[in-house]
Parts: structure tokens; sequence; C-alpha cells
């Protein structure tokens, strides 16, 4: 890895350049249909959509997910990037317009990071059930979550839906299990992945919550409004954690609007009820670790504790890479110029691995020095495929 040139791509100013692509391909990654606009629409508009296959998405691989997880994970380890995606960069319709499931006019990259990263979880625990995968997702989140402010209103939704669908999931896979929780750590399980991801979600929502960002993330207050039933039910489970800030919020909003709000209110309304008064809202409940003195989201010494995950290199870095970067060189042939058998593709050991026995020079009847071990036995020539 090159440190030196990690921090100069944290301090760009167009974090959104760097970025884009990846989550682009990140979402077609985890999209199992497209709109085909060639077709003729038969019976509705759902006959634009055609399922995708291996030839549509030449790159999509759990091998190409692992990868573009590890550039977020290492972009997410600097404070700076964080703080940046959600302050500083803004992100409007032309650039994201291969998001399809909803029409986002203007939103900060870090909200456009964590709908995609919403998506690719879920497609996960429906899906592919890795472990490596979740772990990283999980992580680049965490790094994230210090720095939530001004979360756009549909991303806001989508991560408490997601959350409660996600804990209504571990709840019943729970009950499967006899109550009984997983292990500390165990991602090998779908009780052990459907936890992780509930604690981690539910960490974010507590972190955008606190007093200090409150204000900026007024939609995340309304959206935990909607769902506040199943939030309720979610108190049992002490394996998800302290839901006390949540409820307590949730409880202190109800009370505000119905002392301020007629019976039946807009969702219009409700918001601007909740600014009004912003500061009856910040005395609601929060355990004493997250709260600080600090005026801004994020202080030197964080309120929140060190959440900063850090991506660390294998020790042989290459016998990842290596199949990759085949991967997407057969996959891209095999889209456009020749087809290739993949199960006849074969990548040979390096050459280091290989046991090379000493050569030992004895005089021949010519009397030159010859070997008696084969030398072409032991070419050098670079690896090929």
């Amino acid at each position: 890895s090159s440190p030196i040139f990690a921090e100069s791509l944290s301090a760009r100013s167009d974090l959104d350049t760097i970025c884009l692509p990846l989550l682009r391909s990140l979402y077609f990654s985890t999209t199992m249909t497209h709109d085909d606009p060639t077709i003729t629409p038969k019976s509705g508009p759902l006959s634009h959509f055609i399922t995708l296959t291996q030839k549509d998405r030449p790159f999509r691989s759990q091998s190409q997910l692992y990868l573009i997880l590890i550039l977020l994970l290492i972009f997410s380890q600097d404070p700076n990037f964080g703080r940046d995606s959600f302050r500083r960069v803004r992100v409007s319709i032309p650039t994201v317009k291969w998001y399809k499931e909803r029409h986002i006019k203007e939103a900060s990259l870090g909200s456009i990071i964590l709908l995609v990263l919403l998506r690719t979880t879920t497609f996960n625990l429906n899906r592919l059930q890795d472990g490596f995968l979740l772990s990283n997702c999980c992580a680049v989140l965490l790094n994230l979550s210090p720095h939530i402010s001004d979360l756009h209103e549909y991303v806001a939704t989508r991560l408490v839906s997601v959350t409660t669908s996600c804990c209504k999931r571990y709840a019943s896979l729970l009950a499967e299990n006899g109550e009984e929780p997983e292990e500390e750590g165990d991602l090998t399980t779908l009780l052990g992945m459907h936890g992780e991801t509930c604690r981690t979600l539910l960490t974010l929502i507590k972190h955008s919550i606190r007093k200090k960002c409150l204000e900026k993330n007024i939609h995340l207050v309304y959206a935990l409004l909607l769902e506040q039933r199943d939030f309720r039910n979610l108190c049992q489970f002490a394996s998800l954690g302290d839901m006390s800030s949540i409820t307590s919020l949730i409880k202190r909003a109800n009370m505000i609007i119905e002392e301020n709000g007629d019976v039946m209110i807009s969702a219009d309304q409700t918001l601007r009820i909740l600014k009004i008064h912003m500061a009856e809202l910040k005395a609601y409940y929060i355990p004493e670790r997250l709260v600080s003195d600090a005026d801004s989201v994020v202080s030197d010494v964080s309120d929140i504790g060190n959440l900063t995950f850090t991506y660390e290199e294998e020790a042989d870095p290459e016998v990842f890479f290596l199949p990759y970067v085949w991967d997407v060189i057969v996959g891209t042939l095999t889209t456009t110029t020749m087809e290739w058998n993949r199960k006849s593709i074969e990548v040979f050991p390096l050459n280091y691995d290989i046991e090379v026995e000493p050569l030992v020079l004895k005089k021949n009847s010519e009397g030159l020095g010859s070997s008696s071990t084969d030398l072409g036995a032991h070419d050098n020539t670079p690896d090929v495929v």
C-alpha cells in the first residue's frame, strides 16, 4: 500500500469523481434486473425489466465486490473523508441517474454511499451470505457513522426500513434457535450475520440522533416516528444493545406533536413542528457515553469512542488480486471479442513457490560445464494463463 497516495486522494475536493464510479459498479453488482427501453411494453411498465445475465454484467463477481468495499474501507479510514463526504460534496441527478429506485435531485456524497451500502448489505444477506463481505460493509458504515449529517430524507427512510426489516428477520431466526443468541463475532450463520447487521445499523441511528447533529438529521427523526411500533418491540432483545436513546427520542417527539399539532397532520406539518421545538426535542434522554460538550459533530476526542476500522493487508495479497484481475480480463473479452471456457483456465503458481533443486556442474567428455539438472524445468519466464 501507499500511504502517501491514499493521503493525496483524501485531500481531493472532488471525492465524487473517485467514489461515484465505484458506487455505480457496486449498485449494478447487486442488481438482478434492469430497465431495457428497447423492449416494447406488452403488459404494463414491468415488461421493460429483464433479468441480467453474466454477459450483461461482465464484472459481476464477489471478487469485485470485495475490491470495491476494500477501497471504500481504505477511504473511510481517514476522518476527513467522512466529514467531507457529508458536508462538502453534493451530488445531483445527472451524476446518479443510474440509481433507478428513486429520483434524487440532490444529496451529499455520504448519503449516496449509505444508500448503496444498505443495498449491498441486504443483497448479501438475502443471496450471497458472505461473512467477509458483510464485515467490510459494516466497517465502512461504522467509520462513516460519526460524520452523518444532513441525511437525505429518502436515505433516512431507507436506513430505518432496512433496520426494522433486518431486526424482524433476526427475531425470527432467534426464535428458531430457541431464543439463544449468537456467539460474539460469529459471521458464519444467518443468525450471526443478521445480528451483526442489526447492531451496526442501530449504531448508525444512535450516532445520527445525537443532540449536536439532531437538527441536521430531522428527516431521520420523522422516519423513526413512522416505525416507532417496531422499535418498541425491539427493546426486548438484549443482544441488540441499549436502545434507550432511540425510544426516548420517539417518546419526546410524540409528546411535542400531541401538544402542538392536530390529530391529523401532514408530514410537512410534523417536520415544521419538530424544527420549531428543536430545543425541547433535544431534551430527550441520552446515555452519558454519547454526551459531549464539543460543538462539532465529531470532536478530536470522540464522544462515541474510537470506531475506526482499518484494512489490514494479508501477507500474500496477490493470492486474491491476481485471480481477480484475470477474472476481469476474461469477463471483458468473453463479452466483446472471444469466448473463453472458464473451466479450462488455470493460473500457474508463482515461481518462488516451486522448490528448485541445486545446480551441480560437472565436466562432460568435451570438457564443458553442464548441469545435472534440466534447466528447462526451471523456466523463469513470467507466469501466464
